[in-house]
């Protein structure tokens, strides 16, 4: 594991699967980070990315905290057809909620989700509300 830190921003290596669940162990505390990006190659998605883990990082989310994930497809690789689905279980089974799922010319997907709280669900909250008056 390769870590990287940089002001606002900590960018971590891996190189093994069991490193995932423990990325954030000695970067990150509880309810400290606004924003979380993943980075995988398709062709390196079963060896590295750990669905499981991702609910170890919902404790270190602030509440309203973006969570995405790219999965890239390298030069001379053919995306997965499962790969967008078992980031999206991840995300779900974590407790976040997908918004957004984009997928590019060369099949890399990007999917991004938010942790529950924050102003955007008390925006969602009171729209809603005045929508049952």
């Amino acid at each position: 594991m390769f870590f990287k830190p940089h002001a606002h921003v900590i960018s971590i290596t891996l190189f093994q699967r069991e490193q995932f669940r423990e990325a954030l162990d000695q970067m990150a505390v509880h309810d400290s980070l606004d924003t979380m990006h993943v980075v995988v190659k398709t062709s390196e998605l079963d060896a590295l990315y750990d669905p499981e883990a991702i609910k170890e990082f919902y404790p270190c989310l602030k509440d309203g905290a973006e969570f995405t994930v790219h999965v890239i497809v390298g030069e001379n690789e053919t995306p997965g057809e499962e790969d967008g689905g078992i980031v999206r279980m991840s995300l779900v089974l974590a407790g976040l909620r997908v918004q957004h799922e984009a997928t590019a010319a060369d099949g890399s997907t990007t999917l991004t989700a938010r942790k529950p709280g924050g102003t955007d669900d008390e925006v969602e909250e009171d729209s809603s509300d005045e929508d049952e008056s």
